[in-house]
């Protein structure tokens, strides 16, 4: 029964927690501090950025016996993912590797490709992420003129189908998020700080109540003296 009764004059009030953290701001402001400054050197002095460059192709399909603007544009759908499968192939990817004669293997240059296409439009999107912006560029031209070339001399239903309608430009900043890293850095630190308030306080084990200290020990207590504080007189 004591032990029950000790269990309950021990629970933590709101109060309590409010009192907990208030006591150790310091080292909860000291750590969130630290791991947003370590946060942000890592953000700004370590990580490597990358810069992403994109352009467009189009996938048109010209109608049979016919001239100027008519195209078939069911065809042209059902011939997006084959496209757009064709823009990654390895073939195409060990072209661009030699005409710019990049030091990477294919794999790793795919690593870094995207291509995105959707079913309601006859764009793809050729994009590429590198650590240096005017390589993004040469990177997205040469593979779209790459798979271009290569569908029109070995890919019969894709010969003149695929259109460039843009030019890569430099690469722009893509990564890494600076300030997402700060501030998450500045939330882990605040988590840690506030774990370390509550973990050195499960560790306390001095009696905060005069209930406390009467069922722990089966003991009376006449009286407590109140927390003050003594303000310094200025002497003239």
């Amino acid at each position: 029964m004591n032990n029950e009764q000790l269990e309950q004059t021990n629970e933590i009030s709101l109060v309590d927690l409010f009192k907990i953290l208030r006591s150790h701001l310091l080292l909860i402001t000291v750590l969130t501090l630290l791991f947003g400054a370590v946060a942000a050197f890592y953000a700004f002095a370590v990580a490597d950025p990358t810069y992403k460059s994109n352009a467009y192709v189009m996938v048109q399909v010209q109608v049979e016996g016919t001239s100027g603007n008519s195209f078939d544009l069911v065809n042209a759908q059902r011939l997006m993912a084959t496209a757009a499968d064709l823009i990654s192939m390895p073939v195409v990817l060990d072209k661009v590797i030699e005409d710019l004669d990049l030091d990477i293997t294919a794999a790793q240059l795919k690593s870094n490709l995207t291509v995105s296409s959707s079913t309601t439009s006859y764009f793809i999107n050729v994009s590429y992420l590198s650590g240096n912006p005017e390589e993004s560029k040469e990177i997205v031209n040469a593979v779209i003129d790459s798979a271009i070339a290569f569908a029109n001399d070995n890919v019969a239903i894709l010969e003149d189908n695929i259109i460039r309608t843009s030019t890569a430009n430099n690469g722009v900043y893509d990564s890494p998020n600076k300030i997402l890293y700060v501030v998450i850095g500045l939330i882990l630190g605040g988590i840690v700080g506030v774990g370390f308030a509550f973990l050195q306080e499960m560790f306390n084990n001095t009696f905060r109540t005069k209930e406390q200290l009467e069922t722990a020990f089966g003991i009376q207590v006449l009286g407590v003296i109140p927390e003050f504080e003594i303000k310094e007189q200025k002497h003239e």
